[in-house]
């Protein structure tokens, strides 16, 4: 009985132990697979967090967004997992889930990403500037980061604007709201004025939609130029100026000598029978310059060598890739005489040119890319003109005008000659006063203008011209009424252009032709020339002699004949003396 007792108390106690042991497990099993946060929350600029993850058995992670990474995942038992967020692309707030499994449970952690705000945001806010510099070293180049298209405005302090300019900016924005880092290039323009500027550029959204949270401004600040006082050593800081500006070649002037003393300077003095006025005397009178690289007009601060009566600037770089337009800076020298821009890459003159025409004599702008005889060069407008050269105008060399086209911005001073308007030959025919004419080597077309007397103000030859030129040399212009056209002229040179048709007889009895060396400055056309026509260039009455201007002007032979018989004995006579001398050389090697 005993013993029965007992089996049974040991077996309620054993029952007991199993009854508790069971609700232990079952309390513990929750505890067994658990994690240690539900929830995360990231910036929009992303980043890495962790998870630690506790079970028995395996377990197993998957994001619900591929901007959400987990490593592992999965695993045996307990392991700290790297959760990685990527960089939002959008501007408002994101959400996705790890969904964390292990057997038949389940857990959800949320991620919450904040977006990135609307901005545009320059890395420099203040941006100081030199007045000038090198025509490349002209321009600054900062970053700007944004998530937004923008584009750039400019809003200038003061009257002084358009001194800055933005190339086009592009921002790709293929990542969404993500912002971007874009560099922006703007090139500014010389500051001649002894003043500081400042500009403001905003950069504003393309899109009105886009309101940034804060404008994106940019001041610039550019120094001040050098005051360039009305005084001899203003002349000086101007001329020194002006050369580095031009990126003149070669050594500037020795600035610790006296500008006299300087290569291609003159000044005033006071024995100078045309001196302006006695404030003139030590001031610069003429400037050359020569062999430079620019892509600019003059420089501004020629305006200050105010009593400057001659300037000559030739030989610029790569001149035929070049379209610049003169500025009017130089149009403000009262007392310019004599300008010559050779070879510079000019294409049109200002409007302000005009005032020049009350004191300038001598113009040359040969080898520059005009395509037409500036309107403003007309007898009304420049009265004291007597010299004008356009020789060379060609941006391009070819012999057939009828492919012009297949060059870059024409190629060169080309127009028909016949074409009546205001840009012809015509007009400059008719200019009385010229003296000298040179327009070789372009590529005008056409025939050469003719005149009627009574006609567009042309008069005739009287008994009065006949007196003046010398009795009666040249009384069969009167007697045959032709045309007086270009009375004055002492040198005329139109060859190598691409002239066809007849020569104009008040050309062929001009009664200083043969002073212009005919056969070689106006019969001369370019050798086997095309029009754009695609007829041959030359003229179909050009003389081979002299006979018939002979006939009209007997008295001209016995002046231009004996000239070359004089010049062919001193030809002989200088052969002769090379041929004694050579003997006597002979002689004495013997």
């Amino acid at each position: 009985m005993m013993k029965n007792i007992l089996k049974i108390t040991l077996g309620l106690v054993a029952g007991l132990f199993m009854l508790v042991a069971c609700s232990d497990s079952d309390d513990a099993a929750p505890a067994a697979f658990s994690l240690d946060k539900e929830d995360i929350t990231v910036a929009a600029e992303g980043g890495k967090e962790s998870i630690m993850v506790n079970a028995v058995g395996e377990w197993s992670v998957s994001s619900s967004a591929a901007w959400v990474q987990v490593t592992p995942a999965n695993g045996i038992g307990a392991a700290m997992c790297e959760v990685v967020v990527d960089s939002s692309i959008v501007n408002g707030l994101r959400e996705a889930s790890l969904r964390v499994v292990s057997g038949v449970d389940t857990k959800i952690v949320t991620i919450n990403q904040t977006g990135f705000a609307k901005a545009i945001t320059p890395k420099e806010k203040d941006i100081e500037i030199e007045s000038s510099a090198a025509y490349d070293e002209r321009y600054f180049e900062t970053t700007v980061t944004t998530n937004v298209e923008f584009k750039v405005e400019f809003n200038y302090a003061s009257a002084d604007a358009d001194w800055l300019s933005a190339e086009d900016v592009k921002v790709e924005l293929d990542y969404g709201a993500r912002p971007r880092t874009v560099k922006l290039h703007f090139d500014w323009k010389m500051n001649t004025e002894p003043v500081e500027r400042v500009a403001q550029i905003s950069l504003v959204p393309v899109s009105s939609a886009d309101e940034i949270s804060e404008p994106a401004v940019i001041t610039v600040r550019q120094k001040a130029a050098v005051k360039i006082e009305d005084t001899r050593a203003g002349d000086s800081i101007a001329l020194i100026t002006i050369s580095e500006l031009l990126n003149c070649w070669g050594d500037t002037w020795d600035t610790g000598e006296r500008m006299n003393n300087w290569e291609g300077v003159t000044l005033w003095e006071a024995t100078d029978e045309e001196l302006p006025c006695p404030e003139a005397v030590g001031r610069v009178r003429s400037a050359s310059y020569s062999f430079f690289e620019t892509k600019e007009s003059l420089p501004k601060q020629i305006k200050h060598l105010k009593y400057l009566e001659s300037l000559h600037i030739m030989s610029n770089v790569n001149t035929m890739l070049l379209s610049i337009d003169l500025g009017p800076e130089i149009c403000e020298l009262d007392y310019l005489k004599e300008l010559e821009i050779f070879s510079y890459g000019i294409t049109t003159l200002p409007q302000e040119f005009v005032n020049l025409g009350k004191s300038l004599e001598v113009l040359d702008l040969s080898a520059n890319n005009f395509t037409e005889i500036p309107s403003v060069l007309t007898p009304e407008n420049f009265p004291k003109l007597k010299t004008l050269r356009m020789v060379g105008s060609r941006r391009w060399t070819t012999s057939d005008l009828t492919k012009k086209d297949n060059y870059d911005n024409g190629v060169g001073l080309n127009f028909m000659s016949y074409v009546t308007n205001e840009n012809d030959l015509r007009r400059l025919f008719l200019w009385e006063n010229l003296e000298e004419l040179r327009l070789s080597n372009c590529y005008i077309e056409g025939e050469l203008p003719d005149f009627t007397v009574g006609q567009e103000g042309v008069v005739a030859y009287t008994q009065a011209d006949v007196d003046a030129f010398g009795g009666d040399t040249i009384q069969w212009l009167a007697d045959n009424k032709m045309p007086k056209i270009l009375p004055n002229m002492e040198l005329l040179s139109i060859n190598l252009n691409f002239f066809t048709g007849e020569l104009p007889k008040w050309l062929l009895y001009h009664p200083r032709l043969l002073d212009w060396f005919p056969d070689l400055l106006i019969y001369n056309q370019q050798e086997g020339g095309i029009n754009s026509a695609g007829e041959k260039v030359g003229f179909t009455n050009a003389p081979s002699n002299n006979n018939n201007y002979y006939e009209a002007f007997p008295k001209m032979e016995a002046k231009y004949e004996l000239k070359e018989d004089i010049e062919e004995d001193d030809n002989e006579s200088d052969d002769e003396t090379s041929n004694d001398e050579h003997c006597d050389e002979e002689d004495s090697k013997l």
